[in-house]
């Protein structure tokens, strides 16, 4: 079965980036599997954009410095639309922001006002629920991104990826809440676990699939979502184990004192 990837990004000012990025995925074979690359023309209605999204096997989101055509409805860009619509259906994401410092950009690409501020906001939430690339030239953006693929599809290979997907979604209402205060407490518990930094949202979504008890598909989330291997992800999640119990058996001392008082 052939692994579909949706490439979304503006136009106009990441032309080469996209052409780019289609002839390294296109070129790419994991395994036996080809790899079929979507993506969507400026003015494909919006309706279109979403349902291509939502038919993918993952995501690659590329971020310039303008912010895109705004659907008049939502007041969104489309590019905006397409990254939520990917989160919404849970799809593995691939995140590339370019480098303001060091990339070199016309201004006529260079957004002010409100779309800039608009672009702004995106970012700052794509860095805080994604482990996010830099990129300073079409060149290496590429490089990453097929860095980055092998390495995705490797994690999916190696689980059983339909059957986990499916738990993902219809356990989506069985994961174990945290408030702030415990995911706080719990973060700075299993920091040692994992070699990297891991994204709030990750790390969250990972702890309340692991407390509800599916360590496996949090493991593929951390596999998929993160630069991490499923291996590196499961023995991060062992630690995350003994810590949990370390605090279930700590609780449960603490009671029997009490009740002896």
């Amino acid at each position: 079965m052939a692994s579909s990837i949706f490439v979304s990004s503006t136009f106009a000012d990441l032309e080469r980036h996209r052409l780019l990025v289609h002839e390294t995925i296109a070129r790419l074979e994991h395994g036996s599997k080809a790899m079929e690359l979507l993506g969507t023309l400026p003015h494909t209605p919006k309706e279109e954009r979403l349902r291509l999204v939502r038919t993918t096997t993952a995501y690659v989101g590329i971020f310039g410095m303008h912010y895109g055509h705004v659907d008049p409805h939502s007041g969104k860009s489309f590019t905006h639309l397409e990254y939520e619509e990917a989160q919404a259906v849970r799809l593995p994401s691939l995140i590339y922001v370019m480098n303001e410092e060091s990339h070199p950009v016309l201004p006529k690409h260079v957004d002010i006002g409100a779309s800039a501020e608009k672009l702004i906001a995106l970012k700052a939430t794509l860095k805080k629920a994604h482990a996010v690339s830099f990129f300073s030239s079409a060149e290496e953006l590429a490089a990453k991104v097929l860095e980055d693929i092998v390495r995705l599809l490797g994690a999916i290979s190696k689980a059983p990826t339909s059957q986990v997907v499916s738990e993902r979604a219809a356990n989506a209402a069985r994961l174990h809440p945290l408030t702030p205060p415990r995911f706080e407490f719990l973060k700075s518990r299993v920091r040692h676990a994992f070699a990297q930094e891991i994204p709030d949202a990750i790390l969250r979504e990972a702890l309340e699939l692991v407390i509800g008890g599916n360590s496996m598909t949090a493991a593929y989330v951390l596999s998929r979502e993160t630069p991490m291997t499923l291996d590196q992800a499961l023995g991060g999640l062992k630690e995350v184990d003994k810590v949990l119990l370390d605090i279930i058996q700590r609780n449960q001392t603490q009671s029997a004192v009490q009740k002896n008082v």
